[in-house]
C-alpha cells in the first residue's frame, strides 16, 4: 500500500490508461478534493480553480475535458455513462488527457459495466480512467482487470493504522524476507541455452515455511495482505531496482484479494509470495 503523496510524487512510472484506487478509506469517505485536483494536474495536465464555497466535482463536470460520474446514484445506470463512449472519441480541448472519473465504481449495474467495459477495452491515447473502490472484491472482475490497481492510502489510514494490528517483530521478519528476494531474482542467461539455478538450502526453506505458517495463524488476510504491500513499498523505496520483484509481489496481493470469495488458504498463498520468489 502506498500513500496518495507517494503515487503523485510517482506518476511517472504509472503509464496505464486506467486506474482503480482501492482504500478503506472509501468506506465513509470521498476522493479528497485536494487530493482530486492533484490527479487532474499530474495525470491529465489539467489545473482547475478551488473556488470558495463551491464543490471541485461540481465544476469538474462544466470542464470540456472531464467527465464525473454521478456521485449522488446509489447505482449507476446505463444512461448515467453514456456520455463516456462519445467524448473519448474526442481530442481533449485544454488538457493532455480527458478524464473519465467514476467513484465508487462497485455501483455499477450490469448494463452500464459492460459500457464502461468496452471504452476501457479500446483505449484512446489521450484519455485517462479514474476508478475508486472500496473493496476491490466488490469491483466486477472484467473491469478490474483493465486496470491498474492501486492500493492507497489517505490522511487517516496510514501507515501507522497497518502497523498497529501486526507485532513489530512479525512485520520485520516479513519486511527483511522480502528484501532477500532480490538476492534470488534469476539474472538473465548468458545464453539461450543457460538455464539459471539457485541453491536452496532446506533449513531457508524451513524458515519460510514456518513465517507463513505463523503469520497465516495470527492474523487475518487482509491484515496479512495490507503488511505485504507495506513492506514491499518500503523496500522499493530504499531501492528503485527492486521495482520488478516489486511489481510482482503486488501482483500475486491482488490476485489473492481478487480469489477472497473462494475462500482461498492464506498458508498456500504466503508460500507462493514468499517461495516463490526464491524457487522460480
Amino acid at each position: 500500500m502506498i500513500s496518495f503523496e507517494e503515487f503523485i510524487q510517482n506518476t511517472i512510472y504509472y503509464r496505464h490508461h486506467a486506474f482503480l484506487f482501492v482504500s478503506k478509506y472509501f468506506e465513509a469517505n470521498s476522493l479528497p478534493e485536494n487530493d482530486f485536483c492533484l490527479l487532474l494536474k499530474h495525470l491529465a495536465g489539467i489545473e482547475l480553480t478551488q473556488i470558495k464555497d463551491g464543490n471541485i466535482f461540481e465544476t469538474a463536470t462544466q470542464h470540456n475535458d472531464i467527465f464525473v460520474a454521478d456521485r449522488t446514484r446509489k447505482i449507476l445506470r446505463l444512461e448515467d455513462l453514456n456520455k463516456v463512449k462519445e467524448l473519448i472519441l474526442y481530442q481533449p480541448s485544454e488538457g493532455k488527457r480527458r478524464v473519465i472519473y467514476i467513484e465508487n465504481c462497485d455501483r455499477m449495474n450490469l448494463n452500464s459495466a459492460n459500457a464502461l467495459l468496452k471504452a476501457l477495452e479500446e483505449p484512446q491515447t489521450k484519455t485517462v480512467f479514474i476508478l475508486t473502490t472500496r473493496n476491490i472484491n466488490t469491483v466486477i472482475p472484467t473491469i478490474a482487470s483493465r486496470c491498474q490497481k492501486v492500493f492507497i492510502s489517505f490522511h487517516n489510514f496510514s501507515q501507522n493504522n497497518i502497523l498497529n494490528t501486526i507485532n513489530i517483530d512479525d512485520f520485520n521478519l516479513i519486511k527483511n524476507l522480502i528484501s532477500s528476494f532480490k538476492n534470488y531474482f534469476p539474472n538473465l542467461p548468458k545464453s539461450l541455452f543457460e538455464k539459471p539455478t539457485k541453491n536452496l538450502q532446506a533449513a531457508e526453506i524451513k524458515s519460510v515455511l514456518d513465517l507463513c505458517e505463523k503469520i497465516a495463524k495470527e492474523y487475518s488476510p487482509q491484515t496479512i495482505q495490507d503488511i505485504i504491500v507495506l513492506a514491499t513499498n518500503e523496500n522499493l523505496k530504499k531501492d528503485h531496482s527492486f521495482l520488478m520483484i516489486a511489481k510482482s509481489i503486488l501482483a500475486n496481493v491482488t490476485e489473492w484479494k481478487q480469489a477472497e470469495n473462494l475462500n482461498p488458504s492464506t498458508y498456500l498463498w504466503l508460500t507462493r509470495i514468499f517461495l516463490g520468489h526464491k524457487i522460480n
